[in-house]
């Protein structure tokens, strides 16, 4: 009598070459062929080179399409929403340049009442203190971007209270929707400085964010035009004060830990 196989994973018998339960494939001899590694080593980069930029077409073109993908389980063509969190975020760590998006430069952040004075002396100059403050304080803006998904997921969940949707779908959408806010930051940046100003910035910023976050709520959850422009416009006000929040929380604790 033959032995049952069992899944090296989960354990469970075996019928065919992969596992009914888990989906693990079993392993043989021609898996480890020069052709078959070959074979794998192509099908690596095309999926992943497919997944990534189908994912980011979605993700700019196709506001909501893709948080409703994957909450009604069409995930396989896409990237996960925190791996393309992750790509997005490494793509905004290190194009994002010296942009004051999300901290308070030192230019302005000095004469806001901050005492200044107490960090300075005779090894660490006025002008050593600014330059130390807007190096720190713009790498720490990018990198605890991440602490805002939670606060916009509580936003969409509030906003939409009344429907009853699990938070965890809130949270998908808020992933979505930061990773887009990153993107186009980005893309503000890579364009020549002298169009962006300040206030240029901020309202073009705005503008795209409220017709982007009109377009995704409309998708995902599929309410009337007019409750959604009323609840959008009130996200992306929420939203942006959180941004601002964000920018003088991270340029006081810069500044504490200098």
């Amino acid at each position: 009598m033959n032995e049952e196989k069992l899944c090296i994973n989960c354990q469970k018998p075996l019928k065919g070459k992969f596992c009914y339960d888990c989906g693990e494939k079993i392993v043989e001899d021609n898996d480890f062929s020069l052709k078959m590694i070959i074979q794998q080593f192509i099908d690596g980069f095309t999926n992943v080179d497919s997944k990534f930029l189908k994912s980011f077409y979605y993700l700019l073109f196709k506001p909501g399409k893709l948080s409703l993908n994957f909450i009604n389980g069409h995930r396989i063509p896409f990237m996960k929403p925190f791996q393309l969190f992750i790509v997005i975020n490494i793509l905004f760590f290190f194009f994002l340049g010296d942009a004051d998006i999300f901290r308070i430069p030192a230019k302005w952040f000095f004469t806001d009442g901050i005492n200044v004075e107490s960090k300075i002396s005779e090894n660490f100059s006025f002008d050593l203190l600014k330059q130390k403050y807007d190096s720190e304080s713009l790498t720490n803006s990018k990198l605890f971007i991440f602490i805002l998904l939670p606060f916009y997921s509580i936003i969409f969940w509030l906003i939409h209270i009344k429907k009853k949707i699990l938070f965890g779908k809130h949270f998908i959408f808020a992933i979505h929707y930061l990773s887009f806010f990153m993107l186009f930051s980005v893309s503000l940046v890579i364009t020549p400085k002298e169009i962006w100003t300040p206030r240029v910035t901020q309202l073009v910023l705005f503008t795209v964010n409220f017709f982007y976050l009109f377009s995704a709520m409309r998708k995902f959850y599929n309410e009337s035009i007019k409750v959604t422009i009323f609840k959008s416009l009130i996200c992306v006000l929420l939203c942006f004060g959180l941004i601002f929040l964000y920018r003088d929380l991270v340029s006081h604790i810069t500044f504490k830990m200098l």
